[in-house]
């Protein structure tokens, strides 16, 4: 299933302790990472908001499909995916609020 930046979709995600079960995800990356290396990056989305040093809250006017949850990007959870690993696309957050989530990423990890 092709994916772009910005993309929510479902993965199984690898949680900090090993463990694997499937999470939505915010794709990250831009589709040239895509189209060149065949892989794509996404940050986990959580209905959970613990670490809220790390967090960004999402609402549902940010997307353009509500979720059916109040959750919340886990800006210190990335990982690089295949598309044969998307489990189900389920919304795409709106470009305004992804350059919030890029701007809260980049104060997360560097």
């Amino acid at each position: 299933m092709k994916v772009h930046q910005r993309d929510i979709i479902e993965v199984n995600f690898e949680l900090p302790d090993g463990k694997f079960k499937p999470h939505q995800a915010l794709v990250i990356s831009n589709d040239n990472v895509l189209d060149v290396e065949d892989i794509f990056y996404v940050v986990m989305i959580s209905s959970k908001p613990f670490n809220d040093e790390f967090i960004f809250e999402l609402n549902n006017t940010m997307l353009t499909k509500p979720l059916s949850k109040k959750s919340f990007v886990k800006c210190q959870l990335i990982q690089a995916y295949g598309t044969d690993e998307v489990i189900s696309k389920i919304s795409s957050i709106k470009p305004a609020y992804f350059e919030q989530v890029k701007k809260k990423l980049f104060e997360t990890v560097f």
